[in-house]
Order: structure tokens, then C-alpha cells, then sequence
């Protein structure tokens, strides 16, 4: 009879462990697919700091300035 708790318990854990996986492998996928992608419509702004043009959405607007993220984010 213990065994058969054992056996069961094995089976629970590792269906668990199967479907943990699965939706792991599911988010990276779909995190793959979208990052990187700009829509065709997005408005670039001028960092300050570099001059580079950057899409909107990645940068950061400080007293009327548009500055790249990573601009902000090393000069801390």
C-alpha cells in the first residue's frame, strides 16, 4: 500500500515539475517574440545626452529633455 502512496506521490511531483516547464518555456517564447519589435508608428525622440534617436517609449523625459535610458542609467 505504501508504495503505491509513493508511486502516486512521484507521479503528482513530477506532472507538476512537467507543467512548471512547460509554462516556463511557453513565457520565454513569447518574450522572444515580442521584444525587439516596433510598430511602425512609433514617434523618436533626440537624447540629450548623445544625440542619438530613440523610440519614445525607451526614453525618459527630464525637464522638457528626452534623454535614452541607458544614458540614465550609467550616469548614476
Amino acid at each position: 500500500m505504501s508504495r503505491i502512496i509513493f508511486i502516486l506521490v512521484l507521479l503528482v511531483v513530477g506532472f507538476l515539475l512537467l507543467k512548471s516547464w512547460q509554462r516556463r518555456q511557453s513565457l520565454k517564447q513569447k518574450h522572444q517574440q515580442s521584444s525587439g519589435k516596433i510598430t511602425t508608428n512609433t514617434r523618436m525622440v533626440r537624447c540629450e545626452h548623445c544625440g542619438l534617436h530613440v523610440p519614445a517609449p525607451e526614453a525618459i523625459s527630464q525637464g522638457g529633455n528626452t534623454f535614452a535610458v541607458w544614458n540614465t542609467r550609467n550616469n548614476t
